[in-house]
């Protein structure tokens, strides 16, 4: 495994190009994609439908590989890992939360946070206790037992922003979280991951809406701005 010589960047972009076969031959949906990003920090990545934020989130993620270039987290370079690993560590380092809300219809709120945590060596107890007090901070206690579809969109959302959170990630990805959501839920939702974000959790946050960057702009650390899968723009906003 190489280890980068630096430890001052939790992660590390270099190079990326991702591209995939289409109709007319292959297609780039990244292309010289270079980005460092600190532990703490609050990421926007801000383009139109298209520009390549859900693919650049993925390979951030671990979910998806680059065709070239390098990813490092915490020094560890992701073309080091093989597919048990890179699940390992999605798993344990990792939250994602997604523009559709993507919980278990036939599980409660409750089951739907817990059975994130399930794969991992905590006690039941514990994963149980920690599913209670992530819901109570998302004002969801009272309705623990209630499924998705008793849920309203906005309260759907913050079960998940729960189960992203259940096991304690260092990254959380947030993929248009607000897309589905009226613009008072929406707000709220954002000022969930802003106090998400000041307890400690790096926040990678993409959308398409030049609204919803604008609200963030006082909060996040950097703007990324993303067209046709190159970087047009890296703006940055504040240190941690």
């Amino acid at each position: 495994m190489v280890l980068e010589l630096s430890g001052e960047y939790l992660i590390k972009l270099e190079n990326i190009t991702k591209e995939f076969s289409g109709k007319r031959g292959r297609v780039k949906a990244l292309e010289n994609i270079n980005l460092e990003i600190k532990r703490g920090e609050f990421v926007v990545i801000v383009g139109p439908s298209g520009a390549g934020k859900t693919t650049l989130l993925n390979i951030m993620a671990g979910m998806d590989r680059p065709t070239k270039g390098r990813v490092i987290f915490a020094g560890r370079d992701y073309s080091d890992l093989d597919e048990e690993e890179l699940a390992k560590l999605r798993r344990e380092k990792f939250g994602f939360i997604f523009q559709f809300f993507n919980l278990i219809d036939s599980l409660t709120a409750f089951e739907n946070v817990v059975m994130a945590a399930l794969p991992t060596d905590l006690p039941i107890r514990e994963i149980n206790a920690r599913a209670d007090e992530l819901l109570a901070e998302m004002k969801l206690l009272a309705k623990k037992h209630r499924f998705p579809k008793e849920l309203s969109a906005g309260e759907q959302q913050r079960v998940a922003i729960a189960r992203a959170l259940i096991n304690q990630p260092e990254v959380l990805f947030c993929d248009e979280p607000t897309a589905q959501l009226d613009e008072t839920i929406a707000e709220k939702i954002l000022n969930d991951l802003i106090a998400i974000n000041n307890a400690g959790t790096t926040v990678i946050f993409a959308t398409a809406s030049e609204t919803i960057a604008n609200k963030l702009r006082r909060y996040a650390t950097k703007m990324v701005r993303l067209e046709f899968g190159k970087i047009r723009n890296i703006e940055t906003l504040r240190s941690v």
